[in-house]
């Protein structure tokens, strides 16, 4: 059976607004979804209903499903646990229900009892865990305490969503009415959950399989008020060539615009003295191209970060073939997380990936080299379903999580589960360095998010966002206007996503 973790909601709601759909809508038809349930439950003859509610989104839920079943005539009885409705949402749908007809509002005391034929848990939705404390532990003994039918929205309060564990009190339902697909909890404690039936609340189809703001949101863990250096990742650059001097530096910049708080960039001296950002360390290797032997100059300081990073500028050359070779094995013996790009790709195609947790980040025409096909195919050929296709080719080749660039990226896990990113980002990206970027935003979001699916997920939708956002702007995708934006769409992924559609005049699905 699906199941849908409670950080995934988290993230659905948000992508939800950017699709068009308001958490309002959503609310709404939650809570229609509960009453048509409750109906059905004491076969359309109206009866006593009591709404517990907290202060949260599930109270939101409960408030409509109140004025649905008033609206068939049921008695309902709302039930306040919390003086303060947090939720805009569920505010707005409490004072819907001020004044109306069948709907009776009432402060929960402690002590009350519920004496009716339908009672609803609407107190601690997916977003608490740990034990029900004070009013709300009260309020759970009095649920159960019931003689009525005890109906659970989305997950019984008290109860871990994810892992199925319940610390204290919790809700012991009849049935539990869960919202857009079961959370991994509720399949782990069918004794708490009761009868389990799934309500569909109309998430427009992108929420889960497009990436949106929601996963940077969510996801993309923010520093902590008391951070120290280094807590905000450690990133390792190490590629760069006498010919290719510039894309290094783009994907050191494109790791420090994330927010990385250290990046390190080894490489050929003359690659160094380019260019300069006292925003990166620069570690100068000998020689004109990586060799195996510029490892040893780097494995102190790669034992030292969070994600090492190679390939862009890096050259195809025998010499550079055995550098990737080396830094391969560097990589399986220290065991750290790695991301590669560009030349690295090239030369790592014919090599082994057993023991290396790396996310892979190729166009179309180095997907092509690493799944062996001609890429002239591919070009010519160039679907969604094909990029999928090709994706599900390489990482069941490399077990590697993949990042495959272009119109439309196509994003997927070692287990063949992915994601695309469509909805943002602009032709004029295919410009030279935008690749370059990306590869070290994928890095720091590695640093940060901890999980290779994530973090490509994340990278992917902030550099289409940056990269459309500096055309709209500046009229040029350049790799310097990219990483210019880079930390807005961070900062407020959701609310910079918007004014890209509201910018490229696309108000009509501006949530």
């Amino acid at each position: 059976m699906r199941t849908i973790s409670s950080d995934e909601v988290r993230a659905a709601d948000i992508n939800s607004v950017f699709w068009g759909v308001s958490t309002r809508l959503l609310m709404e038809n939650a809570g229609a979804g509960v009453a048509r349930v409750i109906k059905d439950l004491t076969s359309g003859e109206p009866c006593r209903v009591a709404v517990i509610a907290g202060s949260g989104g599930k109270a939101g839920d409960s408030f409509v499903a109140a004025r649905h079943l008033a609206t068939e005539d049921y008695e309902v009885y709302v039930y306040l646990v919390s003086k303060i409705i947090r939720h805009e949402d569920a505010r707005e749908n409490l004072k819907i229900l001020e004044n109306q007809h069948n709907v009776v509002i009432h402060e929960y005391e402690a002590g009350t009892s519920l004496d009716h034929d339908v009672v609803v848990d609407g107190l601690l939705g997916i977003g608490v865990k740990g034990a029900p404390k004070g009013i709300y532990a009260d309020a759970i003994k009095a649920i159960n305490s019931s003689r009525g039918i005890k109906v659970a929205i989305d997950v019984p309060s008290g109860l871990n969503p994810d892992t199925g564990e319940a610390p204290g009190d919790v809700v012991r339902a009849d049935v539990t009415v869960t919202l857009v697909a079961p959370k991994p909890g509720l399949l782990k404690a069918p004794d708490v959950v009761g009868k389990l039936i799934t309500v569909n609340i109309g998430l427009p189809p992108n929420t889960l399989r497009v990436v949106g703001p929601g996963d940077v949101e969510v996801w993309f863990r923010k520093k902590d008020l008391k951070a120290k250096k280094g807590d905000g990742g450690r990133i390792l650059v190490v590629t760069g060539s006498k010919e290719f001097v510039g894309a290094p530096w783009l994907t050191a910049l494109g790791a420090w615009a994330a927010g990385a708080d250290l990046v390190y960039l080894a490489a050929p001296e003359y690659v160094l003295k380019s260019r300069f950002s006292p925003e990166v360390i620069g570690l100068p290797l000998e020689g004109d191209y990586l060799t195996e032997d510029s490892l040893k100059e780097v494995t102190g300081v790669m034992k030292k970060v969070d994600v090492v990073v190679s390939g862009p500028g890096l050259g195809v050359r025998e010499e550079t073939r055995g550098f990737v070779k080396a830094l391969l094995s560097k990589i399986r013996e220290i065991r750290k997380p790695l991301v590669l790009d560009a030349d690295a790709l090239k030369l790592a195609s014919r090599e082994d990936f057993t023991g290396i947790d790396v996310i892979m980040t190729p166009h179309l025409g180095e997907a092509a080299i690493l799944a062996g096909i001609e890429p002239s195919l591919l070009i010519s050929e160039d679907t969604v379903e094909t990029r999928i296709n090709i994706a599900k080719n390489i990482v069941e080749r490399y077990k590697a999580t993949l990042i495959l660039k272009g119109y439309v990226d196509v994003i997927m896990s070692p287990d063949g589960n992915f994601k695309i990113r469509t909805g943002v980002g602009h032709q004029d990206m295919s410009c030279g360095g935008t690749g370059d970027v990306l590869t070290g935003l994928v890095a720091t979001s590695l640093a940060r998010a901890k999980n290779p699916f994530r973090a490509a997920s994340i990278a992917a939708f902030v550099n289409a966002v940056a990269g459309e956002l500096a055309y709209l702007i500046d009229g040029r995708s350049s790799p310097t206007n990219i990483l210019k934006y880079i930390p807005q769409v961070l900062k407020e992924p959701l609310k910079t996503a918007l004014k890209v559609k509201e910018l490229r005049g696309d108000l009509s699905s501006v949530g």
